[in-house]
């Protein structure tokens, strides 16, 4: 391990590991059980004209699932270094995109799904949140001590 990996705190790759490893749950339903999870999750009228393209653009977002969870994975195992900035990029990525989304809404009648998938998302980006602070926290007292140390 180089010196870089060693500032990184353990529990900050593991749970970007474990993060990987939700992602892949997430993609595998939200493209091998696309249909179920469409209607009992997010909790879509498929019986609309626009019925296909719901269930596309609920796909597409599986592809991106599955590889977010693949690189969280080779992340923490293979450069555990940068796990801190991707931890902290994942509430940074969903919060602008949510503004984002949200704005352009501003002018539509509100949605109807049910948006089960939040039940899992909003845990999610609160323990990246957390880790990432705790992170930052544990490698600052950590350079701290090194620099009393050497006093």
């Amino acid at each position: 391990m180089t010196k870089v990996e060693t500032q990184v705190p353990r529990f900050v790759w593991i749970t970007l590991i474990i993060l990987g490893c939700i992602d892949l749950v997430r993609g595998f339903m939200h493209t091998v059980l696309l249909e179920y999870s469409a209607i009992n999750i997010a909790g879509f009228d498929l019986t609309t004209s626009t019925a296909t393209e719901q269930l596309r653009l609920l796909g597409t977002f599986g592809i991106s699932n599955w590889i977010t969870g693949v690189l969280f994975i080779l992340i923490g195992l293979k450069a555990k270094h940068i796990s801190i900035h991707v931890m902290g990029l994942i509430p940074v990525a969903y919060g602008f995109s949510m503004l984002a989304i949200r704005m352009n809404l501003a002018n539509y009648a509100q949605s109807q799904a049910a948006w089960g998938g939040l039940a899992m998302l909003v845990p999610y980006l609160i323990v990246a949140t957390m880790t990432f602070i705790a992170g930052l926290f544990v490698m600052r007292i950590r350079s701290m001590s090194k620099v009393t140390s050497k006093r």
